[in-house]
């Protein structure tokens, strides 16, 4: 998988838009994106999926500026990335997505990444719900016409039927943190990304080891100023990871991430 070059892989790079049935666009890995090992963060890698995927809806017309009149917008489900090599700063990276399927309650993206060289950087699926900001309630997808998609393309094998694997909540691997306002987004809930930050903040140091797959399921909303419990456990090369709420005591997403030597 990782040494093809994409389709039509020049038009990564060329900084223009397409209108089409699938987006493509570059980004630069900006210094603030890199960790102190000079390679993209897992969440600097969901914001640079986020900003394609809310480019796509722009121009599919199903964007948060199109659908907040009727009180609607998007929010993450579920997403799954697998990994070749993360970029390092500076590095562009060419990003193409997609709709895929949809059915009464979710639609479906995919992603594909890849280096200004045409090789395969990761790939990604995701999961979205229609969010109802006046009930704070998902909604039907039928309250929102279909949009361009290619039912069945799927850019990895992924399927969704499993949840990642929850941690003891006795790990002694454990943190808590409060929801900033810096750490909300449109949707006035804290953003995937920082879930995921949350998640790897209660790792303990595992030098010279990169992500290998990327598991995420959301499953509550943080709102603003809410405190959090960010509980990780390591087995074997797996490190599984709870975001709870402290108030409430109920999970609020689940991440399970595959660490290897670079």
């Amino acid at each position: 998988m990782g040494g093809k070059s994409p389709p039509h892989s020049g038009d990564f790079f060329s900084g223009r838009k397409r209108l089409m049935i699938e987006h493509a666009a570059s980004y630069k890995v900006r210094v603030a994106d890199a960790g102190a090992d000079g390679f993209l963060k897992l969440p600097s890698l969901l914001q640079m999926l986020q900003e394609a995927a809310t480019e796509h809806a722009e121009i599919l017309g199903v964007d948060f500026k199109t659908l907040k009149p009727a009180g609607l917008g998007w929010a993450l489900s579920k997403i799954y990335v697998e990994i070749e090599r993360l970029p390092k700063w500076g590095e562009r990276v060419g990003i193409k997505t997609w709709a895929s399927d949809r059915d009464r309650i979710a639609t479906y993206r995919e992603f594909e990444a890849f280096s200004s060289g045409g090789r395969t950087l990761f790939t990604a699926r995701s999961q979205w719900l229609l969010f109802d900001f006046r009930s704070r309630r998902l909604a039907r997808m039928d309250r929102i016409g279909d949009f361009a998609r290619i039912p069945g393309r799927r850019a990895n094998s992924e399927d969704f039927s499993e949840r990642p694997k929850a941690p003891s909540q006795e790990s002694p691997h454990a943190i808590s943190r409060d929801a900033g306002i810096c750490d909300i987004d449109l949707n006035g809930h804290v953003n995937n990304s920082v879930y995921m930050a949350w998640a790897l903040d209660a790792l303990p140091d595992m030098p010279q080891k990169f992500p290998r797959r990327l598991s995420i399921s959301f499953l509550e909303e943080v709102r603003p100023h809410a405190e959090i419990r960010s509980v990780c456990e390591i087995s074997g090369n797996i490190s599984s990871h709870s975001i709870f709420s402290a108030d409430t005591g109920r999970e609020c997403a689940r991440a399970n991430v595959e660490w290897a030597s670079q």
